[in-house]
């Protein structure tokens, strides 16, 4: 009897033992899906991905980016190609681009785009010649390589980007200061970054205008508090019933001027020896003009 005793106490030491094991196992499948977790990780080509651990998956799509930095995707969103096919295509384009020669040595790219396809994330500058039948990307992280990119992927991103517009709402979402037909939208962005300026901080602000067909004109100006020099940028290659145009300027002066119709502001210190006029930079707030952004 004793002997029986013995068995039946350890017989159920060994099923409680066995039962807090597959509590323990359970618990630890469940910590590993729950959540979503992410891993940085980078291919060969030296691309910046994100990678999902675990059976979580994020949905595909493409967001493009107008490309003003290197190194980093540029804030605000100017579109996105929100699909499976889309995604997978851009995922294509990059794998059958050619590794370029020797050390790239470009101007600022022309736009950014993130591709989320299968449970990654990618992110390139992009360069789209419009004389060009080739264009050209390199990763984020890398942007000394640079890859080709084969005609029909280049005549195809060109088609994709082309069919994107960038809309009056989403400008005033993104934080951009909007110049529609008969109104102003985020005025008070504009004046934060005058008071930064006057602060002598760092800013940078988007100005985006409207053309009569509903095209984007955009002036991004970024101050150096450092160097203390303006940087413009102007980029009306989105008007499609103008000449398409990218320039870049430093002035050292930012003037404003109040006048009848209103408050104007103009870049002086530019050019040669900072002594000119900007020719490109002229921004006039009208009283009673403005909406604010609710």
């Amino acid at each position: 009897m004793e002997t029986l005793r013995t068995f039946k106490l350890t017989k159920r030491k060994l099923v409680s033992l066995g039962l807090l094991m597959m509590a323990l196992l359970l618990a630890s499948c469940g910590s590993d899906k729950a959540g979503g977790a992410k891993e940085s990780s980078k291919t060969e080509g030296g691309e910046n991905t994100s990678v999902m651990v675990g059976d979580s998956r994020s949905r595909d799509y493409v967001t493009i980016h107008r490309g003003q930095n290197f190194g980093k995707v540029s804030s605000g969103i100017y579109g996105m190609l929100d699909s499976v096919e889309e995604a997978e295509a851009w995922d294509q384009t990059i794998r059958e681009a050619i590794k370029m020669p020797g050390i790239m040595d470009v101007r600022e790219p022309d736009y950014d785009a993130v591709i989320h396809f299968n449970g990654k994330s990618t992110s390139i500058h992009l360069w789209l010649d419009p004389d060009s039948k080739r264009g050209m990307f390199t990763y984020i992280t890398d942007t000394g390589t640079g890859y080709r990119l084969t005609e029909k992927s280049t005549a195809q991103i060109k088609e994709r980007i082309g069919q994107l517009r960038y809309t009056f709402e989403q400008a005033v979402d993104n934080g951009d200061v909007v110049f529609g037909l008969g109104e102003i939208a985020n005025r008070e962005i504009w004046d934060e970054f005058v008071m930064e300026v006057k602060k002598k901080n760092s800013a940078s602000v988007q100005l985006t205008s409207y053309t009569k067909e509903g095209d984007p004109i955009f002036n991004d100006l970024e101050y150096d508090h450092q160097g203390k020099v303006f940087k413009h940028r102007l980029d009306t290659t989105h008007d499609t019933m103008g000449m398409p145009t990218k320039s870049v300027e430093f002035c050292k002066e930012l003037v404003a001027e109040e006048t009848e119709q209103g408050i104007e502001y103009r870049l002086n210190g530019c050019g040669e020896g900072y002594a000119q006029e900007s020719e490109t930079f002229h921004v006039m707030f009208p009283f009673n003009k403005t909406i604010q952004n609710n």
